[in-house]
């Protein structure tokens, strides 16, 4: 089983491109074990059917309930290996939540947040007199005792025959696992960051975007991957969606492949959020070449050879590198926790809330949702191939 152990709980023990407990070379030992009761069947490396060399890796899960690959990025291998597994494991938990505690009405549970400001599905037909299954969760900031609607939870794309109403939409968007819960839990709030700074940035026209100057980039490791991409002859741009919390996108482009791909990073520390989002990139385009994932647009196939050559306009404002001070990201996992959900309680007047779910072999993994945030759920696949619904995995 996947526990603390003697480990501090809290501790950052792992610092290289990602904040962990542990290195990724452990975590793998601890998990590996496990993975034939999350029905993951092959964890393969697919990094050489791309020319970039950033190790991208796809764990394979053919009886889940979304989707049946999952993918995994990293600065190394083993991160990268340790990334797509653990993707698959956190799908499984969100498919299997745990019963309801309660069934009622949001009404009669007197919420303290905005029921109808969760994630909602298109023409969704929710409201506060319908009777809803509840899980018990927990408010980040006050640890008060928080119940969270399970559908909100809960991912299931499988065939039902019974019409049910469009009530939430179904994505993966603050659901993460972790060494311990408390790493989970920062690795799910610096995602909902990400994806509220991104919808912020796309509503947004561009000629109020700023890219990054990545000739100002010195983080050793960003300066790395810029190379692998000047290497392989791929162009990338980068726009700054956030700075508190660092939020980038990037965007990668080559002649030899003209479909724009993109991948996104959010952190504290401005150098794991740009890796983050670099890794991602290559990550999305592997993706593509691959072609085994569920949900790949199939105009990103038809029109590959129809796209223009020329890069896109995003603007003519540029920002230069940023470091974050020392004493913003020296802390443990739960200072992060305390800074993100202060940072999303700041923007929603609500704090955001951890739901945990429990696992039959100890692999923590949580669901943490804020009412109130945006979410932008266009794939990062491709941002000029169509911009298909999220079918939950990233």
């Amino acid at each position: 089983m996947l526990t603390a152990g003697a480990m501090n709980v809290r501790a950052k023990g792992y610092r290289r491109g990602t904040h962990r407990a542990v290195p990724p070379e452990e975590t793998w030992q601890r998990i590996r074990p496990q993975l034939a009761r999350y029905g993951v069947t092959r964890v393969a490396d697919v990094t050489g059917l791309d020319d970039i060399g950033i190790p991208v890796f796809q764990a394979v899960r053919p009886a889940s309930r979304t989707v049946s690959l999952s993918q995994g990025k990293g600065l190394t291998p083993a991160a990268a290996r340790v990334s797509a597994a653990m993707e698959a494991i956190e799908l499984w938990h969100a498919e299997n939540p745990p019963p309801a505690s309660t069934t009622a009405t949001a009404r009669r549970l007197d919420l303290p947040y905005e029921l109808t400001a969760l994630d909602l599905a298109e023409g969704s037909l929710l409201h506060a007199d319908m009777p809803l299954p509840w899980l018990d969760g927990e408010g980040l900031l006050s640890g008060a005792p928080v119940p969270v609607p399970e559908p909100a939870v809960r991912l299931d794309h499988t065939y039902r025959a019974e019409w049910t109403p469009p009530l939430f939409r179904t994505t993966s968007n603050g659901l993460a696992s972790g060494n311990t819960i408390a790493e989970a839990t920062a690795h799910a709030l610096a995602e909902l960051c990400e994806r509220d700074a991104l919808a912020r940035l796309r509503a947004r026209p561009r000629t109020d975007w700023y890219r990054l100057d990545l000739g100002s980039v010195d983080d050793s490791d960003c300066r790395c991957l810029l190379d692998q991409y000047a290497a392989a002859q791929v162009s990338v741009d980068v726009v700054v969606a956030n700075r508190e919390p660092a939020c980038f996108e990037a965007r990668i482009r080559s002649e030899a492949h003209p479909v724009t791909y993109t991948g996104a990073g959010c952190h504290l520390d401005p150098a794991i959020a740009l890796l983050r989002a670099l890794t991602e990139a290559a990550q999305s385009r592997l993706t593509a070449i691959a072609g085994a994932r569920d949900d790949l647009p199939p105009m990103l196939y038809r029109s590959v050879g129809e796209r223009p050559q020329t890069r896109e306009d995003l603007g003519t404002r540029t920002a230069a590198w940023w470091r974050q001070p020392a004493d913003a990201t020296d802390g443990d996992f739960e200072a992060d926790i305390r800074t993100l959900a202060d940072s999303i309680a700041t923007r929603t007047s609500t704090e955001p809330i951890r739901v945990v779910l429990p696992s039959p072999t100890g692999i923590p993994v949580v669901k943490v949702i804020a009412s109130g945030l945006d979410f932008d759920d266009r794939t990062n696949v491709s941002a000029s191939a169509g911009r298909p619904r999220s079918n939950g995995g990233e």
